[in-house]
């Protein structure tokens, strides 16, 4: 269990990312890092269908929920937002919390959030058959009355920063607001029912449960809340084996009244100011780790002095965006930075965006709020694809085995497709991919998963949430890769790509020594890939491609589809090596024959962990046995970044040993 105060998964959630997933995940990560975030495939979820389901906007349920999907692997979010212009909050419950005194207090039975599946299931279907009793007349009583030890925090003592103050950015990548496409167009009055519904308080686990029409909420489900929680798992996995770039899409809405929870959403008459806009909140709990619009337009301008270092091996991968001089300066207007980049440079690992804006919120003017986060469409590529009943995708894959370079019918730029409904149980084999996840990602896509699987929401049962994640992974088989002893310099400590087995395309461990063929790949064109005529070890690899073209790995799930083609095309269908190995440290996979593992210093040098204190700057000094090092450490580390300190290697800082 996460010790932190918000982020804080079942144990259960954590066991489902232990070896061999956890290397797996990472080395998929990490033979990535120099691919621009943009053709980068992530799992995704909409909240509303793996936390909300059930319409409990419980603050409890919640933080479990969204802390069992980010550490089983999710990291893409789609969430809905709802103004609320009572308080004057952006709020995750979809009716207006009403006053204090418009409320009756009544009891319930507690909700644990880590029940089995079977306990999950027969509880959820005891509560709802259950009517609670009355106990009282008087919510403010209730409020007063009523805490848990898990209720939200204040502000301050989160140590939230105030709004960061940024002048609006001249990026034009998208207008200005976004229509939902079932929405009317037309401002829905207010609507005056008879008789008025009375909203009821309840006391439980969590902070005082507001019954408003089909919905149970908390005052405290904020999106205050959930960037609280977000915040702690990035703090929690900041070192360089745990961080991966998350995704935050938010689509806008008015609150329903409270007295009308039922009806349309009226169109608000006090809409946010300073204060309380989107970015007010974004920037409050997560500005040290967010990558804004601004940061992209700056970097777009000068692509030479940011995304180009002076060590080639950090360069991001040719290919994948156009650049053009102007003047001497090197500009890009497609360009994204790669995940090494933005995590390992700039400590940036979060990225925030506007999804649809429905017409009652057409009047809330996002020009402020764009030097934070990006305008609607701008990260999301929505794809229809068609499915065959094996899972198969029998249209719309951005997969073609003729394209070697990316071209209109082959940009998977965010691309995104929504999956089918997956009938998943509650305990399934976790060592067996979804079929259709799986090929979605073969063809580029993100798949979204916008259902509640096996009746469940994430806090009551995360397995299916991590089948659907370990379904992503288009590198390593399942089960892969096998462990390496360290008294053994080669069994298990290659890859090879095999075609003729049950996951055709996926990776295995091999033995270094086996003689295979290998992958070569025009690193300039992504998607050219040949096998060599020749076999060899893994140390004579190398010479074996044929000029103009190199022995490599693939990056992405498109490369690896053109990768398996090429094998699939050729005149043997036996495996081949992929430029992957762990012979420098046992499991610790990374690519060149004589590459070294980043994770781990040099033989020669002792260092310590250091983990940056949100203090005041101090200079903390450790003498080591040979070596004394000189530390600074600060709360604002590069513009308010706060990290861990990495150690360096080539240039880049890295830190913490391979599990």
């Amino acid at each position: 269990m996460s010790t932190s105060k918000l982020y804080d998964p079942d144990q259960a959630a954590f066991d489902l990312v232990t070896e061999p997933w956890s290397e797996a995940f990472r080395t998929q990560r990490d033979v990535g890092l120099q691919i621009p975030i943009n053709y980068r495939v992530v799992p995704a979820v909409s909240l509303r269908a793996a936390c909300f389901s059930k319409n409990q906007y419980l603050d409890n349920s919640f933080q479990r929920c969204f802390s069992n999907l980010l550490a089983v692997g999710l990291r893409r979010f789609n969430v809905d937002v709802y103004w609320d212009q009572g308080p004057s909050q952006w709020s995750l419950c979809p009716a207006q919390i009403p006053p204090a005194r418009s409320a009756t207090t009544r009891s319930v039975a507690p909700t644990s959030s880590s029940l089995s599946a079977a306990q999950s299931s027969a509880q959820s279907s005891a509560q709802s058959s259950t009517t609670p009793s009355e106990i009282g007349s008087s919510g403010v009583a209730a409020r007063d009355a009523t805490t848990s030890a898990t209720t939200p925090p204040e502000p301050e003592e989160l140590g939230l920063n105030p709004r960061q103050d940024t002048s609006p950015t001249n990026l034009d990548l998208s207008s200005a607001s976004s229509t939902s496409k079932t929405a009317s167009s037309t401002p829905t009055p207010t609507p005056t029912p008879t008789p008025t519904p009375t909203p009821t308080t309840q006391a439980s686990s969590d902070s005082p449960i507001l019954s408003i029409g089909p919905y149970n909420c908390t005052a405290s489900m904020t999106l205050n809340y959930l960037t609280s929680i977000l915040a702690d798992f990035l703090h929690d996995t900041e070192t360089t084996t745990d961080a991966y770039f998350i995704i935050l899409q938010m689509d806008i809405h008015a609150a329903a009244s409270w007295s009308a929870p039922d009806q349309p959403a009226p169109q608000p008459t006090r809409l946010p100011n300073p204060g309380n806009l989107i970015s007010d909140t974004i920037q409050g709990n997560l500005s040290a780790t967010l990558y804004t619009p601004q940061n992209l337009q700056d970097q777009r301008a000068g692509v030479e002095d940011e995304w180009f270092s002076s060590d080639s091996d950090n360069n991001p991968a040719a290919g994948y965006y156009r650049t053009q001089k102007v003047g001497k300066i090197l500009v890009t207007e497609d360009g994204w930075p790669t995940e090494a980049f933005m995590e390992f440079r700039d400590l940036q690992r979060l990225v925030t965006a506007f999804g649809t804006i429905d017409p009652q919120m057409n009047a809330y003017n996002i020009t402020t709020d764009r030097a934070t986060v990006f305008p609607p469409d701008t990260i999301r590529q929505d794809h229809t694809v068609t499915y065959r009943s094996d899972g198969s995708i029998s249209s719309g894959c951005l997969f073609a085995a003729s394209e070697v370079s990316i071209t209109e019918n082959t940009n998977n730029s965010w691309a995104v497709a929504t999956a089918p409904d997956l009938d998943i149980g509650a305990d399934p084999d976790l060592l067996t991919p979804i079929p259709t996840i799986s090929n979605l990602t073969s063809c580029g896509f993100t798949p979204l998963l916008n259902q509640t699987l096996a009746n469940a929401t994430a806090d009551q049962n995360p397995l299916p949430y991590a089948a659907f994640v370990r379904s992503y992974l288009w590198t390593w088989a399942p089960g892969e890769p096998l462990n390496a002893t360290s008294g053994n310099s080669s069994v298990n400590r290659c890859a090879a790509m095999f075609t003729n087995e049950t996951y055709p395309g996926r990776w295995r461990t091999i033995d270094c020594t086996t003689s295979l063929r290998v992958a070569c790949q025009d690193l300039s064109t992504p998607y050219r890939w040949e096998v060599s005529a020749a076999s060899d070890i893994y140390a004579g690899s190398e010479s074996l491609c044929p000029d103009g073209l190199s022995f490599s790995v693939p990056h992405t799930s498109l490369e690896n589809a053109h990768l398996l083609a090429a094998v699939r095309s050729s005149s043997a269908l036996e495996p081949v090596f992929v430029n992957l190995n762990s012979l420098d440290v046992t499991d610790c996979w990374v690519a060149g024959t004589n590459s070294s593992c980043p994770y781990v210093p040099p033989a020669n040098i002792d260092t310590a962990r250091i983990v940056v204190v949100p203090t005041v700057a101090a200079v903390i000094i450790f003498v080591l046995a040979v070596l004394t090092f000189f530390v600074k450490c600060a709360s604002n580390r590069r513009e308010d970044k706060r990290g861990r300190k990495r150690r360096t290697v080539d240039g880049w800082e890295y830190e913490g040993v391979p599990s």
